[in-house]
């Protein structure tokens, strides 16, 4: 099956007066490149959502964002001791690197530590890991439905290009089958004009005009071509998620294709060859957005 590495995401949860919500972005990389973001005493929450995301995503970039919300708190005090740490730093930097400027209220109201709750009520781990759970599953499940809807778009678009790659190929293939004997022929007179009668063996001028010919001949490139797109689709039709596999055949892909434009001598052939390269290029950027 595949998937798309783009995909979005959100899910919540609520037991009490404690609301949690999970935000889930992705998008293609590489590998997995996770990132979790939450309030500075939920930091504890990261392991297990880390844990959840990797169970169901092996490639791209994911963020994560994780909100808790208390609507029961009460009002907000200010911790007067916390104030006076920010504000006795701030006079130790300004007097020891002679610094200007000063520490407005707004922003050392958002410093962290400075506000809580009257009440000083905070969730307990427990019950909050099993409400982030629920709102991450239900996140995740957002977004691979997106990520298998854009994949069944992606599968269709990069069929297309293989259909049109593979249509070439064969029609290259049969170019260069009818050119392969012609090319000799033409090779072995051409010499036979430029050396005078009786001057070299003649045999051993046939076997290097053979030679010659056979430098030129792309059957190989065109064999190795068919393989290629007959992996792609296996690997497309497959269940596994095939990303990495289909980037190192879109590369083997690409180098078949340089060879035969640098081996064509015949104008056809590299017109068709410029295509064939034109639709790898196309699948190559599909594919870097397939899991």
């Amino acid at each position: 099956m595949i998937l798309s590495m783009t995909g979005y995401g959100t899910g919540s949860a609520r037991e009490g007066d404690t609301t949690v919500s999970v935000e889930v972005k992705t998008v293609n990389h590489r590998f997995l490149d996770l990132h979790v973001r939450t309030a500075r005493d939920c930091q504890f929450l990261e392991p297990e959502v880390q844990r959840a995301v990797r169970a169901r995503i092996s490639r791209g970039r994911v963020d994560v964002g994780v909100t808790v919300q208390n609507s029961g708190a009460g009002g907000f005090r200010v911790r007067t001791d916390m104030v006076r740490r920010y504000l006795g730093a701030v006079d130790r930097l300004r007097d020891e690197f002679q610094l200007e400027g000063e520490l407005d209220l707004r922003a050392l109201l958002t410093l962290p530590g400075v506000l809580e709750t009257e009440d000083g009520v905070s969730p307990e781990a427990g019950p909050l890991l099993e409400l982030t759970g629920r709102s991450l599953e239900e996140a995740l499940g957002h977004v691979l439905e997106m990520r298998r809807r854009e994949g069944e778009a992606l599968r269709a678009d990069m069929l297309g290009n293989l259909d049109s790659i593979e249509a070439n190929t064969l029609q290259i293939g049969r170019l260069s089958r009818d050119d392969a004997a012609g090319y000799l022929k033409a090779l072995q007179e051409r010499i036979a004009k430029l050396l005078p009668q009786g001057v070299g063996d003649p045999q051993r001028l046939a076997q290097e005009a053979a030679l010659i010919a056979d430098r030129a001949d792309i059957g190989e490139e065109v064999t190795r071509m068919h393989s290629h797109i007959g992996q792609f689709r296996r690997l497309v039709d497959g269940g596994e998620k095939p990303g990495k596999k289909l980037d190192f055949l879109i590369q083997e892909m690409q180098r078949e294709a340089n060879t035969i434009l640098s081996k064509s001598g015949n104008l056809e052939v590299t017109g068709l060859g410029i295509a064939v390269k034109t639709d790898v290029e196309k699948l190559r950027e599909q594919v870097q957005n397939v899991e």
